[in-house]
């Protein structure tokens, strides 16, 4: 799908997540009952028009453009882009434009918003410059931001501290990506806009069921761990790697329950807020 009114896409630098692209489908999936509440409180329909920044392979543009009339869907990898296009096209959703640009650029050049939705990604954004873009293009009256992310327990999954053990003894320590914001926890730059600093969260859970190659993909699926980086010793950690996950359960199949957290911001701009208290659950 082509836009006239988007801008010629940008070439951008490679991201931290250039080779992720293809094990993005390990990622646990997003509770269906968060999406559905997300689109239902917002009351989208084929009316409106969505933007997704740092949209990825299009885990939240894909069932939202079954909701809206447009999906205009960001990210600053043509990696993540074209695995993004290419799971649109499987799955026959034809509503979404795809532009490699960084959130930091977009404008008013994009139109106007009904929704602006962020998952996963708000914490490799120039939080602050990004509020102040999405503020001007969000509709007036009815627009919102929504950001989406697994759940406040850490860690959400049972494997997680011994596949991060093993992880470290590889790569070293897991730190912050020099490229992530600074800050931890997004709420803080919420509350100083001037836009968005009255929000709601809720949380959904789901039960899933992962199997080894699952739990493999979903570590090179992490900025902090690209399957690149083990190099020649890649053969000898993933031997590893199985060996501690069948220790753990012999059976190499595990049952997750995780949690998916839904912030809804509907824009004020300093007028009294529709949807609820700053942290209401």
């Amino acid at each position: 799908m082509e836009r006239s009114r988007a801008p010629q896409e940008s070439l951008s630098s490679p991201s931290p997540f250039a080779e992720a692209s293809p094990y993005y489908q390990f990622r646990a999936p997003y509770a269906p009952a968060a999406l559905e509440y997300a689109w239902d409180t917002l009351r989208l329909d084929h009316e409106s028009r969505a933007m997704d920044l740092g949209c990825g392979p299009g885990t939240l543009s894909i069932p939202l453009s079954r909701r809206v009339g447009e999906v205009l869907a960001v990210d600053p990898s043509s990696e993540m882009i074209a695995e993004g296009r290419a799971r649109a096209d499987a799955a026959q959703c034809h509503n979404i434009a795809w532009v490699c640009a960084r959130a930091e650029e977009v404008g008013e050049d994009f139109g106007r918003f009904s929704v602006v939705t962020i998952g996963q990604a708000f914490h490799w954004m120039d939080r602050d410059l990004v509020l102040r873009r999405i503020e001007r293009m969000l509709d007036p009256q009815h627009g919102a931001l929504v950001l989406i992310n697994p759940g406040k327990r850490r860690p959400q999954e049972s494997w997680e501290p011994t596949v991060d053990r093993l992880v470290a003894r590889y790569l070293g320590a897991r730190s912050r990506h020099p490229s992530m914001n600074a800050e931890a926890k997004h709420e803080f730059a919420l509350l100083r806009s001037s836009s968005f600093s009255q929000f709601t969260a809720r949380e959904f859970s789901i039960d899933i069921e992962r199997d080894l190659p699952s739990i493999v993909g979903h570590v090179y699926s992490l900025s902090t761990s690209p399957r690149s980086a083990f190099g020649e010793r890649l053969a000898q950690f993933e031997r590893e790697l199985t060996q501690a996950l069948l220790a753990m359960n012999p059976c190499g199949v595990f049952k997750e329950r995780v949690a998916t957290e839904v912030l809804i911001a509907r824009l004020h701009r300093g007028q009294d807020p529709v949807g609820g208290a700053v942290g209401q659950k």
